[in-house]
């Protein structure tokens, strides 16, 4: 190899391909007595050979490649988006939900009668005249934009998942022939959802409190408006309730007030969407503000020398699910330990071991009864003082004083179309006797699922609903024996529970969690 060709090779391994054809394109410009000319000519040469020129051609299309990408980035770039991520709110009817849905793999299979004769309860629950409502204008429904996340469930509500549901179960005696009658009433209810979220075309006992007791139950089943089957449902039934709230907060009512708070606060346990938060922490302040001195509840929210467990109980599980969401209600404290205090000392009878339906403020109770005896009993367990002796008392009051679990078909000539009639099935006291079993365990609970679980199974009619409840419609009815059915996983049973009171919060976020973005 010539000296020449030696440093050429050298400068060609010291410089890039650009660089050297720069640098030939210059030289062949110089003077041509000047080694820069000399140079650039003695490498035109080169690359015109043919090992030269297929390494020319391959560095002229590398450059124009090049060329072409810079200018394609230089005309995307010429116009620039800024998108500030702030805090947005929206009308509550243009929200949309984007899911990130975690596949649950644990499925369950089980299965399971009986009969006897159940007596009337006489202490009602919703069909006492409801005092006139406020007519205050109702404000449009807003929702902030908040991420959602339902964790495994923490706290008394880790049994609504799928997992979480199969296994409490398994665990508590339920069976596949109970979770498939829950289904069907879920499904029944959502084919007669009237298209403003209600159900008042078939039943028409009180739209917002239906609204609120068929809310509860794809609530126990950990539906949100981010379910595949039940969302649209669950979603249309939150708007309907959250817009007959008005500007004071009041859904109207005492009973009406009270189903609904719950629903929603509930709702906002397993949501956390704002407007719910809202909703819910505005009925709190109704339901702290209506509280009599001494720790009860009244028709209208009355503060007179009356109070009524059967409007009560409503209201503390109102409480129950605002403490459980996190509400942070400056009385909400305050209005449980007053609970809790009206519940042992007025509610409860010493002579009758049990609670009775209504008396004066400020006095010991004197009566007792089966569904009052279970309101009572459950309030306080749920208020966390499942170990307190009236609750001990009401679990021995109920283990003779119940009604059997025995169904009584209505009679078909004095049902009307909307499912009315002369039932006389306690489906109000079996609602809260059912939980308080439960909340107990041990053999309380055991003798009580193997009766009320097949009974409850084979009254169900075949569209899924059930009729011939001690009050109310179709819907009334249907809802409290879905919530009846769903006992194994709505809450954590109290002897699981290490919290009193207060609940546990949630951890961070795991790789687990179900993540929705609410907009």
């Amino acid at each position: 190899m010539s000296e020449m060709d030696r440093d050429a090779t050298l400068l060609m391994m010291d410089e890039s391909a650009y660089r050297r054809f720069r640098r030939v394109v210059k030289g062949l410009r110089a003077p041509k007595d000047s080694g820069e000319y000399r140079f650039a000519k003695f490498e035109a040469t080169r690359m015109m050979s043919s090992w030269g020129l297929s390494v020319g051609i391959c560095v002229l299309v590398v450059l124009l490649l090049a060329i072409f990408a810079v200018g394609q980035a230089m005309q995307k770039d010429s116009t620039v988006e800024v998108v500030m991520m702030t805090p947005e709110t929206v009308k509550l009817d243009e929200i949309k939900e984007e899911i990130v849905q975690e596949r649950m793999d644990s499925d369950v299979e089980i299965s399971s009668d009986i009969s006897v004769d159940s007596p009337v309860v006489s202490d009602t629950p919703v069909d006492v005249p409801a005092p006139k409502t406020d007519a205050a204008p109702v404000t449009t429904p807003i929702m902030t934009k908040s991420p959602l996340i339902i964790k495994g469930l923490p706290g008394t509500l880790s049994g609504r998942s799928a997992g979480g549901r199969a296994g409490a179960l398994k665990a508590y005696g339920g069976t596949g022939a109970g979770e498939d009658a829950v289904l069907r009433a879920l499904r029944w209810l959502k084919k007669n959802q009237d298209e403003d979220g209600s159900w008042s075309k078939v039943d028409p006992t009180d739209a917002p409190a239906m609204a609120g007791l068929a809310l509860l139950c794809f609530l126990a089943h950990g539906e949100t408006p981010s379910s595949a089957e039940f969302g649209a449902t669950v979603e249309k039934a939150m708007k309907y309730i959250v817009s007959k709230q008005n500007a004071g907060g009041s859904f109207g009512g005492d009973y009406r007030h009270g189903i609904c708070t719950y629903a929603i606060g509930e709702g906002f346990a397993l949501t956390k969407i704002m407007a719910l938060k809202d909703a819910m922490d505005k009925g709190i302040d109704v339901i702290t503000k209506g509280q009599q001195p001494t720790g009860g509840y009244n028709y209208g929210y009355g503060k007179g020398d009356r109070w009524d467990l059967s409007v009560a109980g409503w209201q503390f599980q109102a409480m129950k699910a605002a403490k459980m969401a996190g509400c942070s209600h400056e009385d909400l404290e305050k209005a449980i330990e007053l609970g809790i205090s009206y519940l042992k000392k007025e509610a409860f009878s010493v002579q009758h071991g049990g609670f009775g339906y209504s008396g004066n403020p400020g006095r010991p109770g004197t009566s007792a009864s089966s569904s009052m005896t279970g309101a009572g009993t459950l309030c306080l367990q749920l208020l966390g003082q499942a170990n307190v002796p009236e609750v001990k008392a009401g679990v021995e009051y109920l283990r003779t004083g119940s009604p059997a679990a025995v169904w009584t078909p209505v009679e078909p000539d004095k049902a009307d179309n909307k499912g009315h009639g002369s039932g006389k099935n306690p489906v109000y006291a079996w609602y809260y006797i059912t939980q308080v079993k439960f909340q107990r365990g041990g053999k309380d609970w055991d003798e009580w699922n193997k009766s009320f679980l097949p009974m409850l199974v084979k009254a169900q009619e075949k569209d899924g609903h059930w009729a011939g409840g001690d009050h109310g419609g179709k819907v009334y009815t249907t809802t409290l024996c879905c919530l009846m059915l769903e006992v194994y996983y709505r809450y954590l049973p109290t002897y699981k529970q290490v919290e009193a009171v207060a609940e546990t919060k949630p951890a961070a976020t795991r790789s687990d969690d179900i993540v929705v973005d609410v907009r």
